[in-house]
């Protein structure tokens, strides 16, 4: 690599750590459709070694130093998605199962347009799909199963994309 090429940062420095949390994520989403009963903690711990494992993408070669803007987007997505899921909670709690998983997941989906400032336009994108999908769920009386599968192989192509294929392109 020559000195110049060195001295280039990607626009996005955090996407592959977001990657590899999307696809951790979304993982434990869709093994809970083969575990119904378990799929709370296979969320929480597919939550869990995404955000390790995003932690631990900082030992891969640098993509440079993550900008105020950067890291402001994770703080201000984060505190917006617990706050309203806070919300949710108190206001649903487990009354409507389904429309509080429904309402959790477009809140998830909006959280990742903010990201969109830290992370790229992949993880905006995957916003609004995982948003409407969440939305089409919320507003029909389909089986949530269908929407937690699109929700999860989402996130894992996505994830994907921004781990493998997407920083490369771009840099």
């Amino acid at each position: 690599m020559t000195a110049s090429l060195a001295a280039l940062t990607h626009p996005y420095p955090l996407i592959r750590g977001g990657g590899i949390f999307l696809i951790c994520v979304g993982l434990g989403f869709f093994l809970g459709l083969f575990f119904p009963r378990r799929w709370i903690p296979l969320a929480a711990g597919g939550f869990i070694v995404g955000f390790t494992g995003s932690g631990l993408s900082a030992l891969l070669p640098s993509l440079g130093t993550p900008s105020i803007l950067n890291i402001a987007a994770l703080v201000v997505a984060v505190a917006f998605e617990a706050a309203v899921i806070v919300y949710l909670v108190k206001k649903i709690g487990d009354s409507d199962e389904r429309r509080l998983t429904l309402s959790i997941m477009l809140v998830v989906g909006l959280h990742f347009v903010i990201m969109g400032l830290a992370h790229g336009p992949l993880i905006a994108a995957l916003g609004i799909l995982t948003a409407i999908n969440a939305t089409i769920g919320l507003f029909t009386k389909t089986p949530i199963k269908p929407f937690f599968l699109s929700d999860s192989l989402l996130k894992i192509a996505f994830g994907v994309w921004m781990l493998a294929f997407y920083p490369a392109y771009t840099f």
